[in-house]
């Protein structure tokens, strides 16, 4: 079932995100590539926690890569509640967010991403950002 938790490019949850567009060059001479993001929703009524197990389980986003033979991976990528906590992340690993967030702008989590330059490099858009199921209440 569809949620109103979406991810944006922006804090005031103008834009959504379709896809990560990841550019690096082909050579891999690129340095690690950093970006934002923020998972919320624009419904202030709202409260989103896990469907698995409500208030208990984390909300958690992960990166999904829809064409796994082309460049940048999931393996690449690092995500991380800060940019400063981006050094410490394990790239590949799901982001916990907490067991509930608040709907309304203002209430949104910003998530930072980091690309390490991988093998292959190129612009890559066949990335996304994803939760685990969510359950929405109001």
């Amino acid at each position: 079932m569809a949620t109103s938790l979406k991810f944006y490019t922006d804090a005031t949850l103008t834009t959504e995100v379709t896809t990560l567009t990841i550019d690096q060059v082909a050579d891999g001479s690129t340095p690690d590539v950093d970006k934002v993001v923020y998972l919320g929703s624009t419904d202030a009524a709202a409260t989103f926690e896990a469907n698995s197990n409500p208030s208990v389980d984390q909300i958690e986003a992960s990166i999904v890569d829809a064409n796994p033979v082309s460049g940048v991976e999931p393996s690449n990528i690092k995500l991380a509640l800060s940019q400063g906590a981006l050094g410490a992340a394990v790239a590949g690993d799901p982001l916990d967010l907490g067991t509930s967030i608040s709907g309304g702008v203002g209430n949104d989590v910003p998530i930072y991403i980091r690309s390490d330059t991988p093998v292959l490099a190129s612009t890559n858009t066949d990335i996304t950002i994803e939760t685990n199921e969510i359950l929405e209440t109001i």
